[in-house]
């Protein structure tokens, strides 16, 4: 893995990151690239930029490249979209080790994304032990989301990273699995 740099991401990351993230979400993937992850919904430079200065985020980048990141954030409700809202609104009654997630100092987790091609090296764990470095002291949970459909992230997240499903819903047609986690 030292040919891989995993850092905290910077505004100046924003365009690759939105460059890579909507080549890998579910309009954009064939059914049989589906299966193995994608992301929900479209990304914006501006949203991302937003989202990276009210959460540290990590990148990864092979070369030059950006090859894989772990968007976090913490926004005020209206400047998600619409399913982020819903979750939101959602957790006063989810419980995360019998408390309501809202009780928690928490942020979202997610999206998250690792190119295709380096993918089994390793890279989600140590992205996902930087980020827990980063928020340790200032974040208790971390919440995320995953399409039921999204058979491959939720896999890894739940068996590998050890995130816990507190909830499901479904909105807009689609099933979501609600996941948490604490922050070490």
């Amino acid at each position: 893995m030292s040919e891989f740099i995993i850092r905290t991401a910077t505004e100046a990351d924003a365009p690759a990151i939105a460059a890579l993230a909507n080549q890998h979400t579910y309009q954009q993937l064939p059914e049989a690239e589906r299966r193995g992850g994608f992301l929900t919904g479209a990304f914006t430079v501006p949203a991302l930029v937003a989202m990276l200065a009210s959460v540290p985020g990590q990148v990864v980048y092979k070369d030059a490249e950006l090859v894989g990141f772990i968007i976090n954030s913490r926004l005020a409700p209206e400047r998600y979209p619409p399913l982020v809202q819903h979750i939101g609104a959602l957790l006063p009654t989810l419980h995360y080790h019998g408390q309501p997630l809202a009780d928690y100092r928490w942020f979202f987790y997610g999206p998250v994304l690792l190119a295709p091609a380096c993918r089994g090296r390793g890279l989600l764990p140590a992205l996902f032990a930087a980020s827990q470095r980063a928020l340790a002291g200032r974040y208790e949970v971390g919440v995320a989301f995953i399409a039921a459909e999204n058979a491959a992230s939720l896999h890894v997240h739940t068996h590998k990273l050890g995130l816990a499903v507190v909830g499901e819903l479904e909105f807009g047609g689609a099933a979501y699995s609600i996941l948490a986690f604490a922050v070490r």
